[in-house]
């Protein structure tokens, strides 16, 4: 055989044969640098582009479609009824008299009372009272295909509280103080029912609020009044006590008669030495008519100086015996010492008698303001009927969960990207 029938290569009886005017694969096919070909390079892209697609699909078309498919078929229509409403006080002013003074004034701070009320829409006693006033299991309980609004049949009392304050949701405009409480519920009537009952427990717990106020005030004029009256009852004791030791009603008019007695008896001792004066210009010292008005003026003398001591005694550092004299064996104080002691009482008792009638007209007025009605609710939108269902949002609601979805996968495609590029 020769060198050219060797080399000559003969193709096998069962080999492919390649048709005419097609090149051959591995000998057009080049290879990369990393041994790879240009094919497996250009199929790579596609590849990644058909995992975005299913990722999308996967993680936001679907979420989005099942959101769909449970507002437009399992979600339950929710009526909202909306109420406004002011706490309000029937006093403009804080009082007056003696609760203004003392700083009783039944007003209060309507602003404060603004807060209690919107803690108290929110708490756990207005739910008890609710409850068990209309039910409110069981009207939250009416959508049973939508599990995810309706209050569950399990739910301990703590989920259920949670569960009204989502259904209860409640706001404040700080400048004008207005309330407004929106109410959430699965049939016109049960959300406009559960809306009036908040109005009357709001109001009701407002006026026990305020009533005890009043009842607190009330009870502290009457304590007042009754201080007042024992002070008084004390001080006019002492006058009592003083009157019958001193013997004198009114040792002011007292000192008016002494003065006016004093001075009758100076006129009639001028008279007597005048009489005297006269008698010496025609008689002798030792003449009866004489030493008689010698006597007399000497008599009248002494009876002035006695009724002074009555009034007080010009030497008051000497002692005790100037500031009294015995009179019939007992002891008598001084007119001016009584007079002092006197109206130091009366300043005593009439500033008592002034301070029981401010507390009696404290307690006048207490007990008038307590029946009236100080706070009330002002309500100017009252609970109504919705005729439609605004809730939920279901195309809203929908469209948000679509380009939240979106937004988190491009993020996350983005950052997986990032990674790979890195690596």
């Amino acid at each position: 055989m020769t060198k050219e029938q060797r080399n000559k290569v003969v193709p096998a009886p069962f080999a492919k044969r390649q048709p005419p005017g097609k090149p051959d694969r591995k000998e057009e096919a080049p290879r990369s640098a990393g041994g790879q070909t240009d094919g497996a390079q250009q199929s790579r892209p596609g590849r990644r582009r058909r995992r975005w697609k299913a990722s999308f699909v996967l993680l936001v078309l679907l979420p989005t479609v099942l959101v769909g498919l449970y507002y437009a078929l399992v979600a339950a229509d929710q009526y909202m009824v909306e109420t406004r409403f002011a706490v309000r006080s029937t006093n403009p002013s804080p009082g007056s008299g003696l609760l203004s003074t003392l700083g009783l004034g039944l007003g209060g701070s309507s602003a404060a009372d603004t807060y209690i009320v919107l803690e108290y829409i929110h708490s756990r006693e207005i739910l008890k009272r609710i409850d068990k006033e209309i039910g409110l299991k069981r009207r939250f309980r009416k959508a049973e295909r939508d599990f995810y609004a309706m209050l569950p049949r399990d739910a301990t009392f703590e989920d259920f509280v949670r569960y009204w304050r989502s259904m209860v949701r409640v706001g404040l405009d700080r400048t004008s103080l207005i309330v407004t409480v929106r109410t959430f519920a699965f049939t016109p009537q049960d959300a406009r029912e559960i809306a009036g009952a908040i109005l009357r427990e709001s109001e009701r717990m407002v006026n026990e609020i305020s009533a005890r106020a009043r009842a607190d005030a009330v009870a502290y004029a009457e304590n007042e009044v009754r201080a007042a009256e024992e002070r008084l009852r004390k001080i006019r004791k002492r006058f009592l006590r003083f009157r019958s030791t001193t013997q004198q009603i009114d040792p002011a008019k007292q000192a008016q008669v002494q003065l006016a007695l004093i001075g009758k008896l100076e006129e009639q001792l001028a008279e007597l030495q005048a009489r005297l004066s006269e008698a010496r210009s025609y008689l002798s010292e030792n003449a009866p008519t004489t030493i008689y008005l010698k006597n007399r003026i000497n008599a009248m003398r002494k009876q002035i100086r006695e009724e002074r001591l009555k009034l007080g005694s010009k030497n008051r550092g000497r002692g005790k015996g100037h500031r009294s004299r015995a009179v019939g064996g007992v002891a008598r104080t001084t007119l001016s010492t009584t007079l002092s002691k006197y109206e130091a009482l009366l300043v005593e008792r009439e500033f008592a008698e002034k301070f029981y009638l401010s507390t009696l007209s404290g307690l006048e007025q207490a007990r008038l303001l307590a029946n009236r009605q100080q706070r009330y609710l002002a309500t100017f939108v009252h609970p109504y009927l919705p005729d439609e269902a605004l809730y939920p949002k279901s195309v809203r609601n929908t469209a948000f969960v679509f380009l939240g979805l979106s937004l988190l996968w491009g993020l996350g495609m983005l950052m997986l990207q990032s990674v790979r590029d890195r690596m």
